[in-house]
């Protein structure tokens, strides 16, 4: 492997550690979470130049039929087209692009071309995909996504080591945020999430689960009255 794809792959790390990327391919319909900066300057008030403009980030939905995949690696792109207002429009994410959120597939399709460029020229009944109900379709959608939501307030996760920010969002995002469920991780639940958030073994590694089950301890040892002293 040579200097250049080293550093492609590290960029692909670093993506693969804040979000996950799922199977798709052209047909599939897909939800794509963008997020979009906007910068509020007011051009009237010329006298706080100075002053940094103030930035705000918002999450944008963009769903449609992917209708092609390109490239490869870091360089990969998807084509995603819809249909807005009567009239079609298309946009090429790259796959590991930073102002990516989140892909979520929300319905598969049965295809028989890597380009559906031909839906181009459809309306429609003419312009629906057939979808996709084989068995591996039913294994995409049976995927692991997550665990039951738990009652209470969230635990600052960032507190075991090797739980970043970033990862601490991804783990809520999966229902994780309390120190008794990773304290309580099947060898299931550490497969699943290694899996999924592309941790490369990091939970055994570093120890999540001891970490978890020692910061429930010292909680529940503050937790605990003093006692009265004897008269």
């Amino acid at each position: 492997m040579n200097i250049i794809q080293e550093l492609e792959r590290e960029q692909m790390d670093a993506v693969l550690a804040k979000r996950g990327i799922p199977e798709f391919s052209p047909g599939d319909t897909v939800k794509v979470m963008v997020r979009v900066i906007e910068v509020a300057d007011d051009p009237k008030d010329k006298k706080k130049k100075a002053a940094e403009p103030k930035v705000t980030e918002r999450m944008q939905a963009y769903e449609g039929v992917v209708i092609a995949r390109s490239g490869a690696g870091l360089n990969e792109t998807f084509t995603v087209r819809k249909i807005s207002y009567g009239e079609g429009v298309e946009r090429v994410f790259p796959i590991y692009s930073p102002y990516i959120a989140e892909i979520d597939v929300v319905r598969r399709g049965k295809v028989r071309r890597a380009k559906l460029y031909y839906l181009r020229g459809r309306r429609g009944k003419a312009a629906r995909i057939v979808e996709r109900t084989d068995a591996r379709a039913r294994r995409l959608n049976a995927a692991w996504k997550g665990f039951k939501k738990p009652k209470g307030e969230a635990d600052d996760l960032t507190q075991i080591n090797g739980i970043t920010a970033d990862i601490a969002l991804r783990l809520k995002q999966l229902n994780c945020y309390k120190f008794e469920q990773v304290a309580n991780f099947s060898d299931d639940d550490i497969a699943n999430v290694d899996e999924t958030l592309n941790l490369k073994g990091a939970i055994e590694k570093q120890d999540w689960i001891g970490q978890a089950q020692r910061l429930m301890a010292e909680s529940t040892a503050g937790e605990v009255p003093a006692e009265e002293g004897q008269g």
